[in-house]
């Protein structure tokens, strides 16, 4: 089962103002060569970083789950998965090393009820957590989030069998 991640309105709006204001610093400086080339930098690194690292998509099968990037795909085998549930995250989680909404939301959040956690999702009433075996913890999110769950979970019931 594949599906795509769809993005909140705060993301589409901060990722559309964080690459036009890096954007338009870069034109008004184009004749002040080390402010130039330091906006156009940043701009390069938050692009580059978004296409590695934001979300696309979501697939999971037999073997494995699969978060998708343009660049980028990180696998979970579905043997480590302990189970998984619908959850929704809330907007006071920690950033460790992540974007709050930058091209989604991902990376390594802390929550209070949870503890630490990898996210990748776009909106967050699209989200569900996967719990892992080692104790490790995902929040992922996609447009079908509750047939995803359901998915996984049939799954699951194989692997215990």
């Amino acid at each position: 089962m594949k599906s795509k991640v769809s993005y909140s309105r705060f993301a589409i709006l901060l990722t559309a103002t964080v690459l036009a204001l890096v954007f338009v610093g870069c034109i008004a400086t184009v004749n002040e060569k080390p402010a130039f080339f330091m906006l156009l930098a940043i701009y390069l690194i938050l692009v580059i970083s978004a296409l590695f690292y934001a979300p696309s998509y979501i697939k999971a099968d037999t073997e494995n789950i699969i978060l998708g990037s343009v660049l980028k795909r990180k696998t979970i085998p579905m043997r480590d998965v302990a189970g998984v549930e619908l959850f929704q995250p809330t907007m006071g989680a920690i950033r460790f090393f992540a974007s709050g909404g930058f091209m989604g939301y991902w990376g390594i959040f802390r929550e209070g009820d949870i503890g630490r956690y990898y996210a990748f999702y776009g909106k967050a009433s699209d989200c569900f957590l996967i719990r892992m075996k080692n104790g490790d913890k995902y929040v992922l999110g996609c447009d079908n989030h509750d047939k995803m769950v359901d998915y996984i979970n049939s799954l699951l019931v194989e692997y215990d069998e």
